[in-house]
């Protein structure tokens, strides 16, 4: 029988290096694929500078892998879609100026810093896009592709994967793929375990208890600029949609 194809849509080749040889290992029935955007598709403007329809673009880049790879919709047993969370979820105040940082955008525990007035607006208003487009991604347990329902869900590093796997949250962008190397060659265990670790739910809740409680933790104060992640539940929502 051909195996199923699980689709894992991400930001950048670093997710793929940390997860893509444990997913092989542990779900051999399935077909890992990863299609690896380069953006960050919850805060891309379109080309009129408007806010798309997030729940289109998504859909937009199952068809575009599809398409490019000659897979049918029936070929998927789910998608999972990891994202950075950039600290969307903080409230204005948190998004401060200050002109001596060297990083036009700098990250810390509790507050985004920028250079200019101007730069506060922007990640201001693209906070709040993320934060809205998190929401409407949230409410979609699937994506119709073809007529057919395909399970889908979002998950999330914060303030980024980087900050989860070696707590640097402003990592320079030409050694994350290096590091993301470095670091799974010194990993004693498995990155699920490791990654459990930042994982701020009730152990014993059910898998779709864990994941509303995931994303309440991540909504709260400034909780999307901490060290935390719902990542390791991605392997329970596989386990929870069997192949057929």
């Amino acid at each position: 029988m051909t195996k199923k194809v699980l689709l894992v849509i991400v930001e950048g080749q670093t997710e793929q290096i940390i997860l893509e040889d444990f997913l092989d290992e542990h779900f051999a029935e399935s077909t890992i694929r990863f299609d690896v955007q380069r953006e960050d598709i919850l805060t891309k403007w379109d080309a009129k500078k408007r806010i798309p329809n997030i729940k289109n673009s998504v859909s937009r880049v199952i068809h575009n892998y599809l398409e490019k790879y000659k897979f049918l919709a029936k070929d998927l047993s789910a998608v999972i879609h990891i994202t950075d969370a950039d600290g969307c979820f903080i409230a204005p105040e948190f998004v401060k100026i200050n002109a001596d940082i060297e990083q036009n955008l700098y990250y810390t525990e509790g507050a985004i810093f920028v250079k200019t007035e101007k730069r506060k607006e922007q990640i201001e208003q693209r906070n709040e896009m993320k934060a809205n487009n998190v929401k409407t991604l949230l409410a979609n347990d699937h994506f119709s592709i073809d007529r057919l329902k395909v399970p889908y869900q979002l998950f999330y590093f914060a303030t980024n994967l980087e900050h989860v796997l070696w707590n640097e949250r402003n990592e320079v962008a030409t050694e994350k793929m290096l590091k993301a190397d470095e670091f799974m060659e010194n990993l004693s265990g498995s990155i699920k375990e490791y990654l459990l670790e930042f994982l701020h739910v009730d152990p014993s809740l059910p898998y779709r208890e864990k994941m509303k409680e995931s994303w309440s933790y991540l909504t709260k104060g400034c909780n999307s600029l901490q060290r935390s992640t719902n990542v390791p539940l991605l392997f329970d929502m596989i386990t929870s949609n069997p192949q057929k």
